[in-house]
């Protein structure tokens, strides 16, 4: 794979696609500095927790837990 494609795909998100930058990609994303999942997509808290890095984490995830993430309940 070419290193600017490489460069680019690595700065989206795997989960909604959105930009992350190198710096939320070294602090919250995977050993090889990809994010799983950025603040667009999931909360802080979970991301501290490992959410970015592909973890697992036992704290609601904002997209099956309504109300959460500042979205309103069905």
């Amino acid at each position: 794979m070419p290193t600017r494609l490489l460069a680019s795909s690595r700065s989206r998100c795997l989960h909604c696609d959105s930009h992350v930058t190198r710096s939320f990609r070294r602090t919250f994303g995977d050993d090889d500095n990809r994010a799983h999942r950025c603040n667009e997509c999931d909360t802080l808290i979970r991301l501290s927790h490992g959410s970015g890095a592909g973890l697992d984490v036992d704290i609601p995830d904002p997209e099956t837990s309504l109300g959460r993430h500042g979205g309103e309940p069905a």
